[in-house]
């Protein structure tokens, strides 16, 4: 591959995509991190700090189907219908997080979902009692260090 300002690609890999197992492989280019870090169009190749520029090659009907998607995810509907996903999102990780979700203290089915309701029992009075105390739900969680930072 060659980029806008003559440049080779040095690199190319053929992996499977971590968060779409059905897709078959995809191809990966990557050009050299010299070529792209002292390049006067950088900016309008890649928004990476430091990385290279990577162009990746999905087969054609995965790309259509990605692009036929892309439309559909800037309509209203479908914001509201992620921001439910959101929602359960955030419950989940507050279970991770507060309850220890990931861990079973029991071993046998009927154990560990006792703990399941226990968990979800717990979870629900620690919103009403956050929710009647006046506490916020919060939004997006910023790290400390982020908060020095801002």
């Amino acid at each position: 591959m060659t980029c806008p300002q003559g440049k080779t690609s040095r690199k190319w890999t053929v992996r499977q995509e971590a968060h779409s197992p059905n897709v078959p492989h995809v191809i990966r280019a990557q050009f050299g991190k010299h070529d792209c870090l002292a390049c006067p169009a950088r900016s309008h190749c890649t928004t990476a700090a430091t990385n290279p520029r990577q162009v990746t090659f999905r087969p054609q009907a995965h790309h259509q189907a990605i692009q036929m998607a892309r439309p559909r995810q800037q309509t209203q509907a479908f914001k509201e219908s992620y921001a439910k996903r959101a929602d359960v999102e955030g419950t989940i990780s507050q279970g991770v997080r507060v309850f220890d979700l990931r861990r079973s203290h029991y071993i046998g089915q009927a154990k560990t979902h006792l703990q399941h309701v226990i968990t979800a029992a717990a979870m629900n009075i620690t919103r009403l009692l956050g929710w009647l105390m006046g506490d916020s739900l919060g939004g997006t969680h910023i790290s400390r260090f982020a908060a020095l930072a801002g």
